[in-house]
């Protein structure tokens, strides 16, 4: 004996099957999304790291020419269309490694009473990968100083 289906079921056969693969696909659009915001907040997070690591490589080079004008009485070499080829120095302190930093230095002469003092304006810039790669970061300060005593 054959039973019949009532015609009311017969249509909503399969309607758990739909709601079944929507819901799949749902999560799993929704963890494609959570693994790439993942991902982009630790390429943010690196990045930003880099960004830190680069200003401090800056101002070790702000601190060197400080050095240099004060103590040393003159400023570093420059060129005057902008960094020159090779770095002033290199750096390989740990956390620091790897960054290149360029130190320019212009000084000019004040006279007060029967005393002359030097202002130097420094700038360094710091940077780490080449220009165009994705790991590039650069960072620029600027400082002025002078050999003038404390009032």
């Amino acid at each position: 004996m054959r039973r019949s289906i009532p015609v009311r079921v017969r249509h909503e056969r399969g309607f758990a099957l739909v709601a079944a693969i929507f819901i799949v696909v749902v999560l799993a659009m929704l963890g494609i999304m959570m693994v790439t915001i993942g991902g982009m907040q630790r390429a943010t997070a690196a990045a930003a790291a880099q960004g830190t690591r680069a200003f401090h490589a800056a101002r070790s080079g702000i601190e060197w020419g400080s050095y240099q004008a004060v103590v040393g009485a003159s400023c570093v070499a420059t060129s005057p269309l902008g960094p020159p080829t090779s770095p002033t120095f290199s750096l390989s302190v740990a956390g620091l490694d790897g960054f290149n930093v360029w130190v320019d230095c212009v000084s000019t002469p004040h006279r007060e009473r029967s005393d002359t003092y030097n202002v130097y304006v420094i700038t360094a810039t710091a940077t780490s990968g080449g220009f165009g790669d994705a790991d590039h970061v650069s960072r620029t300060l600027h400082a002025t100083v002078t050999d003038a005593p404390s009032p």
